[in-house]
């Protein structure tokens, strides 16, 4: 409905909303327009086969070398033109892919604004001592952890025993020299 009796036409959301709605046309115009070249593309290349068909034909019969000639330059003609629809297609293309990245940069800007704006509100609804307290607290809580760890590491430790780290670094040498002899054998 265009008519707008309250003003509220000029709101910020109305314009975000009309902006969306331009770019959406814009792009289903791009996308119209890139259909209808590639329709172009085809009946040339339809006309093209057809051309030359009818050289074949003619050269077969023996026919006058200026007529083939004439329709040979008509198929230049037409390789020309689709070259040049095929750089129609491609600016349309580009340029539809550009409409989406500006979109989708407005969608990022509206996106990061709002997201400003609400930690703006969460910096103005948390009270900053309260959380320098709970942040102490779970350093605290994490050295008590840290501590904990140190311990129970220490206590694995002394369940292997000191000969432990031999006692692997012999199975690892097993290992690597079983390993060795199995490439040998194979090379």
């Amino acid at each position: 409905f265009g008519i707008n009796l309250f003003g509220a036409g000029a709101s910020e959301e109305a314009q975000k909303e009309n902006a969306r709605d331009a770019v959406r046309e814009w792009q289903r115009r791009l996308r119209a327009e890139v259909r209808q070249v590639e329709r172009n593309i085809r009946t040339i290349e339809r006309e093209e086969d057809k051309i030359k068909k009818e050289i074949k034909a003619k050269a077969a019969q023996g026919a006058d070398p200026k007529s083939i000639q004439m329709l040979a330059k008509s198929i230049v003609r037409s390789g020309k033109a689709k070259n040049r629809l095929y750089l129609a297609r491609a600016n349309m293309t580009a340029a539809a892919t550009e409409l989406q990245t500006q979109a989708a940069t407005m969608r990022l800007s509206d996106a990061m604004r709002s997201s400003a704006e609400i930690m703006a509100q969460m910096n103005a609804v948390t009270n900053i001592p309260e959380t320098h307290e709970a942040m102490a607290s779970m350093r605290k809580e994490m050295m008590k952890a840290g501590l904990i760890e140190e311990m129970i590491d220490e206590g694995m430790e002394d369940l292997d025993g000191p000969d432990m780290e031999e006692e692997v670094e012999e199975e690892v040498d097993k290992v690597l020299e079983g390993l060795a002899v199995v490439l040998l054998h194979v090379g």
